[in-house]
Order: structure tokens, then C-alpha cells, then sequence
């Protein structure tokens, strides 16, 4: 995955350390930018030692402007349980959505419960990022057995 640091909106912040209210991203050369004609990839994910808690809900905030007042975009809440998060991978929004109709935007993630270990990773990217999971992929032809 390409990342650009003006696109992290939150970099590797402490579960435990409460509602986490990401940086602010600019969006400013799109003209409503969850309505683009291509797609806007989206990552948001947990760390391998993840301990403790039992959700996180995320959600998205947009503005006119960086020092604006960012509102709750329309329909982005996600509640993502412990058993939905697998280290690494996408837990979150896999494209920007279409509700973001204006340009800047913030993630903010609410931890449930008691987090004790941890991060959380959240970004606009530039691939949108589906590696293979058991079942879409072959290694040595079909076992009929």
C-alpha cells in the first residue's frame, strides 16, 4: 500500500486512549468528493496486539475548511466487534462515501469497552487493498477427495 502522509488521518493511536478523533484530510481538488467518478480507497485498521475491548464505532466528519466545523457525514457509522477485527486488514469503509460532499474530512473511532494493547490506523490510499482470503486463490489445482 502507497500512503501519502497528507491522506493519514490517524496514525497508530493508542486503542486505550479513548474516542480518537483522526487529523483533518484535504479533499480540496474534488468537488464532492464521495461522489467522484472513481472510486476513493479508504484503509482503517488494527495492530496485531489488539487486546481488551469489545467494539470500536467509526465514523466520518466532514468541513468546508481544515478550522471549520466538521458535522457527522450522513449514514458512516460502522460498529466493528473485536471478532470482526483481524490485524492488518481493512475493519473499516473500503471506498469514501458517497455522502462526503464536502472537502475535508476526519474518522473519528469510539472504543467499547476496556482496550488495554493496540493501535489503530486510519487513511485515505491509493489502492484499494482486497488481498486474497481461503477459497480465491489456487495452488495446485482442485482436490477432488
Amino acid at each position: 500500500m502507497i500512503l501519502d502522509d497528507n491522506l493519514v488521518s490517524i496514525d497508530h493511536v493508542q486503542l486505550s486512549s479513548g474516542v480518537i478523533t483522526g487529523e483533518a484530510i484535504a479533499l480540496t481538488s474534488l468537488f464532492k468528493p464521495g461522489r467522484h467518478h472513481e472510486a476513493i480507497p479508504m484503509n482503517v485498521s488494527v495492530s496485531s496486539d489488539v487486546k481488551g475491548g469489545t467494539q470500536i464505532t467509526l465514523s466520518l466528519q466532514q468541513a468546508d475548511s481544515k478550522d471549520g466545523s466538521f458535522i457527522e457525514v450522513d449514514g458512516s457509522e460502522l460498529i466493528v466487534t473485536v471478532d470482526n477485527m483481524e490485524p492488518g486488514t481493512n475493519i473499516g469503509w473500503r471506498y469514501l462515501p458517497s455522502g462526503v460532499t464536502k472537502q475535508w474530512i476526519k474518522i473519528v473511532a469510539t472504543p467499547g469497552g476496556t482496550f488495554t494493547g493496540g493501535t489503530l490506523f486510519a487513511a485515505i490510499v491509493r489502492d484499494d487493498e482486497m488481498p486474497y482470503s481461503e477459497g480465491l486463490y489456487l495452488d495446485r489445482g482442485v482436490d477432488y477427495s
